[in-house]
């Protein structure tokens, strides 16, 4: 059968949790802020947990770290784009066409607004 495409931009469930709280931030944030925030949420990580969730993330191209503080390298918005249009990709085989055909005769979108789509999906 066929196999299933691994998403380059597939995180674990931690790692997405990792992602959401430092997308919640505006500016980069200290790695031990981040600790903190996991402990109010009654999340029980120690410091190497962390450490690895974000060096898994930092592999990915998800966070940059430099001298202990930790930043998201996009935004939530973004990211959620990137991880539409690979999908869209692997569904439509990379025809964008194909998908806002499909996707404008299901929502009942309009001419002006399947060609801003498109325009949004392929400036990622």
């Amino acid at each position: 059968g066929d196999i299933p495409v691994k998403s380059i931009y597939s995180m674990t469930e931690a790692e997405s949790e990792v992602m959401e709280k430092l997308w919640d931030q505006e500016e980069s944030i200290k790695q031990s802020h981040l600790l903190t925030l996991f402990e109010e949420d009654g999340k029980e990580w120690k410091r190497q947990t962390l450490n690895t969730f974000l060096s898994r993330l930092e592999e990915k191209g998800f966070v940059i770290r430099e001298r202990r503080m930790v930043k998201a390298v996009y935004s939530r918005e973004e990211y959620h784009l990137m991880r539409m249009k690979e999908e869209i990709d692997r569904i439509y085989n990379g025809k964008l066409g194909n998908f806002v055909a499909a996707f404008t005769k299901e929502n009942g979108i309009d001419r002006k607004e399947a060609k801003e789509l498109i325009e949004l999906l392929e400036k990622y």
